[in-house]
């Protein structure tokens, strides 16, 4: 399929991409696929919550150590009793600084879901650095096996962070989607092509998760209807030499796998 049979297809199924159903589909051919090897790896949850997802990354990020990023004080607490993972009680984006942390504009629920941007109530003060520097400070030489990044709209600011250790990630999912384009988002034209073109250039292929296919969405498969038509939906990144996704999708961009079970909380 070329992009423009890709654009239709997302147009006309778009439901297929909404919401974490893709995610879950997608996870069940990462932890069947991907295969342990022997250098050094790091798995990172950036926008850990409670920590529902991390035994997604234990499972393909098996020996690894595990970073957990998670600034919101409401979550804390719970996140502290997990064992054997790093945690830091601070923001990540594309600069360092001190900032406040919001709750969702509006919303009259407690603040477990917060963001840099938010627009609502000022939940604390937080530090924010460069996801780099934090790699850096570990002085260790490894490769991130699995990142998760989702911070309510400051997702491409958090890749953008990632410096040198950009090229040295193997699987990425992140949120992609109109929260970019509101109050939460970076701030800039065309976000999703923004990043999409950052990670081409840094030797990352990008696909947009839907239950169905994971359509390419770089280079020659770029079309505009994925910047004009978004939802809450997710992208899936890969280094461009890595053969698992032969393993994962067919040519048509259909998943070669079924879903066995319910992986995704």
């Amino acid at each position: 399929m070329n992009r423009e049979e890709l654009g239709n297809y997302y147009k006309r199924n778009h439901t297929e991409f909404l919401g974490e159903d893709g995610h879950e589909k997608l996870l069940v051919g990462l932890k069947k696929y991907i295969s342990d090897n022997a250098e050094t790896t790091v798995g990172i949850d950036v926008g850990c919550n409670v920590g529902g997802y991390l035994h997604h990354i234990r499972d393909i990020c098996k020996n690894s150590k595990i970073l957990a990023f998670e600034p919101n004080p409401a979550n804390i607490t719970a996140l502290e009793s997990i064992p054997d993972i790093c945690l830091y009680k601070c923001c990540l984006s594309d600069r360092s600084y001190t900032a406040s942390l919001y709750n969702w504009h509006g919303d009259p629920r407690d603040a477990r879901l917060a963001g840099l941007r938010s627009g609502g109530a000022e939940i604390c003060k937080v530090q924010v650095f460069r996801l780099d520097e934090i790699l850096e400070s570990l002085n260790e030489d490894f490769s991130i096996k699995f990142i998760k990044i989702d911070t309510e709209g400051n997702d491409t600011n958090i890749i953008k962070g990632m410096g040198k250790w950009i090229k040295k990630t193997k699987y990425m999912i992140f949120e992609c989607s109109d929260c970019l384009d509101d109050i939460r988002g970076p701030g800039i034209k065309n976000p999703m092509k923004d990043i999409v073109d950052y990670l081409d250039a840094n030797d990352l292929d990008t696909y947009r998760i839907g239950t169905k296919k994971l359509i390419k969405v770089n280079g020659d498969y770029w079309n505009d209807i994925y910047e004009t038509f978004k939802f809450f939906s997710n992208c899936f990144a890969i280094q461009k030499t890595d053969d698992l996704i032969k393993k994962l999708i067919d040519e048509n961009f259909d998943y070669r796998y079924g879903l066995a079970k319910k992986y995704f909380l």
